[in-house]
């Protein structure tokens, strides 16, 4: 077996491991950079600790932001993984380094084991637009008929095309088709430079890792829907706060977190019977996604619980869509023909980093707000202290 170069920047147990695990492979582990294939073991990929020697380099690392990521393999090409992934990938990882399988696009092929859909639209989004010469730009996925901005910096407003206005923009050359197989989508940049083919190039690499990623993310979907309403599930919740809050702090934006409980649901559920409970969570369901940006997202917490996510809202801006929402589900009573049952909701808001530190923290502060508003009488709106 040949030779591995091995570079412990910050040593782990981890990194122990992995070093164990090659010498049982068979290769000879050479200490510091040199010619051919290098192994360094730090906290997350950085440019600056990439050697001028080594070929190619398995990143193994704590942890490893998407940029950050994009960053390193766009100056050398390698592999990124995390340490809690099993051994046997690192072997897999070193192979492929070695028959060079990386592709004219080998940064971000290695990018999927990291990244969501929505953060591969991002660092699509932001090559086509350096690549371009562009002042900005923006991308929108296809659902059904329409079309729906995924990724952008507000070049564009984040009104949804309908198919026919996608096609229409296409045909004047004002739109590019993401992987035209499928009509994944549409890539919009202001005032390119540059000629479109170069980036169209590097796209047509990209479709399978692009088509993958949303296969992923629909399958995911039909897991993530909340039976009753028009929510995501709880779930949902849980495998999306994560991204949501590292998207925010990697761009250093507020993130708020809403949550919704329906007043007095037991007892009208005693009183009218479980359909017409059914019926409150339905109507607040529809109510709430009506009035959410299109970038909200909106769950079913528990039984009685819902709760919005708002990127790039302050806690603030998150009260003002509750104070709207309680307003509107009171003024629009449930009716139920010979009655007109009025619905009451209660309110707990949270931002990130306002008011929490992370996912779960900034679950447990909106939670609290909410018991808050609660305890002093229901039908209102509490911000986290």
């Amino acid at each position: 077996m040949p030779g591995i170069h091995w570079l412990d920047v910050h040593p782990s147990a981890a990194g122990a491991a992995l070093r164990l695990a090659l010498g049982g492979w068979g290769h000879e582990i050479l200490p510091g950079p040199g010619p051919g294939s290098l192994v360094i073991v730090a906290n997350q990929p950085e440019v600056s600790l990439i050697p001028e020697e080594g070929h190619e380099i398995l990143w193994w690392v704590e942890r490893a932001e998407p940029e950050a990521v994009s960053a390193v393999l766009s100056q050398r090409p390698g592999w990124v993984l995390l340490q809690d992934r099993p051994l046997e990938a690192a072997r897999e990882a070193l192979l492929h380094l070695r028959q060079r399988d990386l592709g004219s696009e080998g940064w971000l092929r290695q990018m999927m084991h990291l990244a969501s859909l929505d953060e591969l639209l991002r660092l699509v989004l932001g090559r086509a637009i350096r690549l371009s010469g562009a002042a900005g730009g923006a991308i929108w996925l296809r659902r059904d008929d329409t079309f729906f901005q995924r990724a952008g910096d507000g070049a564009f407003p984040e009104a949804p095309l309908p198919r026919q206005d996608a096609a229409e923009l296409v045909r004047r050359g004002e739109a590019f088709l993401l992987a035209p197989s499928q009509q994944l989508g549409i890539l919009r940049l202001v005032e390119p430079r540059e000629s479109p083919e170069r980036f169209l190039r590097g796209f047509e690499d990209m479709e399978p890792l692009l088509l993958n990623a949303w296969q992923l993310e629909e399958s995911r979907a039909l897991s993530f829907k909340d039976d009753l309403t028009v929510a995501q599930n709880r779930r949902c919740l849980e495998a999306e706060l994560p991204q949501a809050v590292r998207s925010a702090a990697t761009k250093s934006e507020p993130l708020a977190l809403l949550f919704l409980d329906v007043d007095d649901l037991k007892r009208v559920n005693t009183s009218h019977g479980h359909p017409t409970g059914s019926l409150m969570l339905e109507s607040v369901a529809s109510t709430a996604q009506r009035l959410c940006r299109a970038h909200d997202r909106l769950y079913r917490y528990g039984g009685d619980e819902f709760c919005i996510l708002m990127p790039s809202t302050t806690s603030q801006g998150a009260r003002k869509l509750a104070e709207r929402l309680l307003q509107v589900i009171r003024e629009h009573p449930l009716d139920l023909g010979r009655e007109q049952l009025v619905i009451s909701l209660s309110a707990g808001v949270a931002a990130y980093p306002e008011h929490a530190n992370g996912a779960g923290h900034l679950i447990e502060r909106a939670d609290q707000a909410l018991l808050q508003a609660k305890k002093e009488g229901k039908g209102r709106v509490v911000v986290a202290g």
